[in-house]
């Protein structure tokens, strides 16, 4: 996995000799695909009887009450006899678990007919799966979007979650476990104030709805319209658009623009980032750069947070990403620079506690657990 010097020695700082068995895991998925089950719809236990039946080995998550999870299998030796056809990162990554190919993820291909084995291609070189072709090359130079090949082989294997009844019928959410904690730590309460900065595509909005039976207030922001628009469709399909404001807002300067100056009582925070922490990667396309700009744009959803949330609520700030200059430095920013006091949670299942000048957080680590780099940490403002 190539990186940049730069992101290199940042990782290494964080990472040091585990380093290359980080970026090794980095590029496989996790072992099991979590689940959300939205619990206002469906018991667990029904959902994961309906998913066994179906011949899929769902298992309760012990440590979230709500989750389930299926165990991906592989990897297994992706064929190489067929027409090539050249994917881009996100298409790649998801046809690596089983997803089938889809036009918008296609970057360019040889010349084959419907009905003909391809062989998808990463950015990297690397084959990611056999494919048998729905439409011919000709039909796909027309189509903008639409189903080109359905997945025969891919280096691992994973169920089609949204092509399930269940997904369609809104009693599923596809989530990683630390994305689910972050709600959880959230606890929304009855008649509470909750705004999600950075809302779409809805996971964690949809989850706050569903912990409180839609008894809390929530203000769901996404700067762009057709983000915010996803996250109304999830909204509508789990059934969970209850007491939910959905405004196309940048979120920066929501103090003023919706004259929310301490009036929240919890306020999430998860804010673009390099995202390097998401598996399975077959490439990195940030840098150093990337991580330095980013950090600076996290850190005025922070000040933002703390000047809406009242005096003595909670903002919980998250990211999927692995460096120190998105995690730590910045908290400890809006620790000394803001105000805010840290919240010891104890312990928070799979992570690991960091302490880091003042600044008690939570990492989430492909190298235990076998989880997604995640990172949370939970202020107050005093």
């Amino acid at each position: 996995m190539l990186l940049d010097d730069k992101l290199r020695r940042l990782l290494i700082k964080v990472y040091g000799s585990s380093f290359p068995l980080l970026l090794s895991k980095l590029a496989e998925p996790s072992k099991k695909m979590y689940i959300r089950v939205n619990t206002c719809l469906i018991s667990r236990d029904e959902l994961i009887e309906r998913l066994v039946l179906k011949g899929l080995n769902a298992k309760p998550e012990p440590m979230v009450e709500e989750a389930i999870y299926i165990e991906l299998e592989g990897p297994y030796e992706v064929p190489l006899h067929g027409k090539k056809v050249y994917v881009d990162k996100y298409a790649a990554e998801s046809i690596a678990i089983g997803a089938n190919l889809y036009a918008p993820g296609i970057q360019s291909f040889d010349e084959f007919r419907d009905g003909d084995l391809l062989v998808a291609i990463a950015p990297n070189g690397e084959p990611v799966a056999l494919l048998k072709a729905v439409v011919s090359s000709e039909r796909l130079r027309g189509m903008r979007r639409g189903l080109v090949a359905i997945t025969l082989v891919s280096k691992y294997r994973a169920p089609p979650i949204r092509e399930l009844p269940e997904y369609r019928e809104g009693l599923i959410y596809p989530q990683s476990l630390p994305a689910m904690i972050v709600s959880k730590i959230a606890a929304p309460k009855p008649g509470e104030l909750i705004v999600d900065m950075n809302a779409a595509p809805g996971g964690k909005t949809s989850h706050l709805v569903q912990l409180s039976k839609g008894s809390s207030r929530i203000i769901a922001l996404e700067r762009s319209v057709g983000k915010s628009n996803i996250l109304v469709s999830t909204l509508m399909r789990l059934r969970l658009y209850k007491n939910v404001v959905v405004l196309p807002l940048d979120s920066r300067y929501i103090d003023r623009d919706l004259n929310l100056v301490n009036r929240a009582d919890k306020v999430i925070v998860d804010p673009p980032c390099t995202a390097l922490g998401v598996r399975p990667k077959v490439l990195v396309e940030k840098a150093y750069k990337d991580v330095i700009n980013l950090s600076r744009y996290q850190l005025q959803f922070l000040k933002t947070a703390t000047k809406i949330v009242k005096p003595g609520g909670l903002i919980i700030y998250s990211t999927c990403t692995l460096t120190l200059e998105e995690n730590e430095y910045n908290t400890l920013t809006a620790i000394e620079k803001y105000g805010l006091e840290p919240v010891d949670l104890g312990i928070l299942p799979y992570s690991e506690k960091v302490k880091y000048k003042g600044v008690i957080a939570y990492r989430f680590s492909p190298l235990s657990h076998d989880m997604p780099g995640y990172y949370i940490a939970v202020l107050r403002k005093p």
